[in-house]
C-alpha cells in the first residue's frame, strides 16, 4: 500500500499514530524508532504490519505476476501505487468525505507535525502538497508522472516510467482483485489496532 491507502487506514486513530504510519518507510531499525513518541512508534509498527500483509497476500502477489517479467523486484512497489490510484478512483466506496476533503486534512495533519518527520519525508510531504499528490492519485496522469519520477530515482533501471501500461491495460482486472484485497485488509488493520491500542 502507499501513503494515500496508509492515511486512510489510520484516519480514525490518534493523530501521532496517523504520522507515524505515514512516515514509517523513512525510520530504519529499532533505535530510530525509540526517538519518536509511543504513539508514532505504534504508527511505525502499524505501517509495518499493513506492508507485510500486504506482502504475502495472494490476490497483491497475484497481480504482482503480472509485472514480473519486465518489472522484476519492482513490481511491488508498483503495485502499490496501482492500489493508491484505484482506492482514490473509488473513494466513495470507502469513505463519507470526498477525496479532497480528507486530502486537505491530511496535508494540515502532517504539516503540524513537519519537525517530527524525518528530512526525506519531509522532502516528499513538500512534494505532495505541490502536486496535490493524494487527490490527483485519482488521475492515470498523474499515476504516470509518479512512475516516471520513481523510475528517475532509480536511475533508468526500473523502467517503471512505462509501467502505466500495465494499469491502463490489466485495470478491470486489479480494480476487482484490490476489493476482495481491501476488504480483508480493513478487517486486519482492525485486528493490529486493538493490539496497538491496548
Amino acid at each position: 500500500m502507499n501513503f494515500l491507502a496508509h492515511l486512510y487506514l489510520s484516519k480514525d486513530l490518534p493523530e501521532e499514530i496517523a504520522v507515524g504510519n505515514f512516515m514509517a518507510d523513512a525510520v530504519k531499525g529499532q533505535n530510530s524508532m525509540s526517538l519518536y513518541s509511543e504513539d508514532m512508534q505504534a504508527g511505525i509498527k502499524l505501517h509495518r504490519a499493513i506492508d507485510s500483509f500486504t506482502d504475502s497476500h495472494q490476490v497483491f502477489r497475484q497481480g504482482t505476476k503480472r509485472l514480473h517479467q519486465n518489472y522484476g523486484k519492482f513490481a511491488p512497489v508498483i503495485m502499490d501505487i496501482y492500489y493508491d490510484h484505484i482506492l482514490a478512483v473509488n473513494w466513495e466506496k470507502y469513505a463519507d468525505v470526498s477525496l479532497q476533503e480528507f486530502s486537505r486534512s491530511q496535508y494540515k495533519l502532517l504539516t503540524r507535525y513537519k519537525s517530527h518527520l524525518p528530512n526525506r519525508t519531509r522532502q516528499w510531504l513538500r512534494y505532495m502538497k505541490f502536486e496535490n499528490l493524494l487527490y490527483n492519485y485519482s488521475s492515470e496522469e498523474k499515476i504516470e508522472k509518479v512512475l516516471k519520477l520513481m523510475d528517475k530515482r532509480t536511475a533508468n533501471v526500473s523502467r517503471m516510467g512505462s509501467a502505466i501500461n500495465e494499469l491502463r491495460f490489466f485495470k478491470d482486472e486489479y480494480t476487482q482483485e484490490f476489493y476482495l484485497f481491501f476488504d480483508e485488509m480493513k478487517s486486519y488493520v482492525r485486528i493490529v489496532e486493538e493490539s496497538i491500542l491496548v
